[in-house]
């Protein structure tokens, strides 16, 4: 193991020196101890590089492991985060997805005891992940993207599309891609969406941006087919441009060029964008539904209204937010929640793409429920245009 550091916040002495025992026997090279998150902030305050993890309780005296993450992700930390709890697992789960809303990454929460397998699982994760930009969070240091920088960048065609494989999970076979738009500043910086859509949305470049991604995915649907793999792309929609009525026929005149082709095609929307207006979204996704596009409604269960956007937009597709799929083969009301979904989107007729998948055990019990598609890094990362295509020439390896 290399030189880690980690910090146990925690309470109990023996737990405390239980979980620091196993720490070094595991071979982390450096083991700080907390009684509680107001000792640990300190702690972490004085220090000029972040601690690699923190294994954190959540019930403690003075100030508890929820308001410590709180105050982290105020900090913009780096550290990545264990939940280590004796309570209920939906209670630890709620915990996880305040975290990861705030920021944070979370590695797993867990319930005590913590055991050394579990350990060393989540050690050999840390250390997989860590150098993987899609997983680290924004820093304090990083720099703001400029509106110009953007605005040159479009006209200069620096976006890029990384591919991610969305796997048959009955068949192994692959069932399409999620097309995902990177920024290349140079030949050894890729900026990734969270620092430059949210600008693009708010300075009114985010339609010229969809353009440029589906003429992207349309060039390389091309490309890959002259290679010989013929596969779905699948693009994510801003709804911040259902705004725009000229936006529908730009995208339409796109859609209308390819032909039969556009059944290749499937646009992404998240769920909570699209309640913002759903008479001008069923404008645009009506009309690419019957250019034969398909529609996936993604992050479903991070909104308020999902059932009832359901009957009324075409979908053909439903992604199940990772929130609702990380940890679902230990924990039963994650169980209850997708057996639900696919039960009626196998009556709605919609396929389900898990998203988000990062263990074994999360894939094989997915599989074992009649999961129609899996996505997620237990699988593999997104990857240029060039390594996706190497991959699927190797048959398609697991390359978590």
């Amino acid at each position: 193991m290399e030189r880690l550091s980690v910090l146990i916040v925690e309470d109990s002495v023996s737990q405390r020196e239980f979980v620091a025992n196993m720490c070094l026997d595991a071979g982390v090279g450096e083991v700080a101890l907390a009684e509680n998150g107001r000792v640990a902030l300190t702690m972490i305050d004085a220090r000029e590089q972040d601690y690699d993890i923190l294994i954190c309780d959540l019930e403690m005296p003075d100030l508890d492991g929820i308001e410590l993450i709180h105050l982290l992700a105020s900090r913009k930390r780096n550290s990545a985060i264990i939940i280590v709890s004796g309570r209920e697992l939906s209670l630890i789960s709620a915990v996880e997805l305040m975290a990861n809303t705030q920021g944070l990454w979370v590695l797993d929460g867990v319930q005590k005891p913590l055991s050394m397998e579990r350990l060393h699982s989540l050690l050999r994760l840390y250390t997989q992940r860590r150098d993987k930009l899609d997983f680290k969070p924004r820093t304090a240091q990083s720099s703001p993207l400029a509106i110009e920088e953007l605005r040159m960048a479009l006209t200069q065609r620096r976006f890029v599309l990384h591919y991610q494989p969305k796997i048959d999970m009955q068949s192994g076979q692959l069932a399409g891609v999620e097309a995902l738009v990177r920024l290349t500043c140079n030949q050894y910086q890729i900026v990734f969406p969270n620092d430059f859509i949210p600008l693009c949305e708010a300075h009114g470049l985010i339609d010229d941006l969809s353009y440029e991604v589906i003429r992207l995915a349309i060039e390389q649907q091309k490309r890959w087919q002259q290679a010989g793999l013929d596969t779905a792309i699948s693009v994510n929609l801003s709804a911040v441009s259902f705004a725009n009525e000229a936006f529908s026929g730009r995208v339409m005149q796109q859609v209308g060029e390819l032909g039969d082709a556009a059944k290749q095609l499937i646009f992404e929307v998240t769920e909570t964008a699209i309640i913002q207006d759903i008479g001008k979204a069923l404008s645009i996704l009506t009309r690419l539904r019957l250019s034969g596009c398909g529609l996936s409604i993604d992050d479903y269960g991070t909104g308020y209204s999902s059932i009832k956007q359901l009957s009324q937009i075409p979908f053909t597709e439903l992604k199940i937010d990772r929130s609702l799929i990380e940890g679902v083969s230990r924990k039963a009301h994650l169980q209850v929640i997708f057996e639900s979904t696919l039960s009626m989107c196998n009556k709605l007729g919609l396929k389900v793409v898990a998203e988000g998948i990062e263990k074994k055990s999360d894939w094989k019990y997915l599989a074992a429920q009649g999961c129609h598609i899996g996505q997620g890094y237990y699988y593999s990362p997104p990857m240029p245009e060039e390594d996706l295509l190497r991959w699927w020439q190797a048959g398609m390896p697991a390359l978590s």
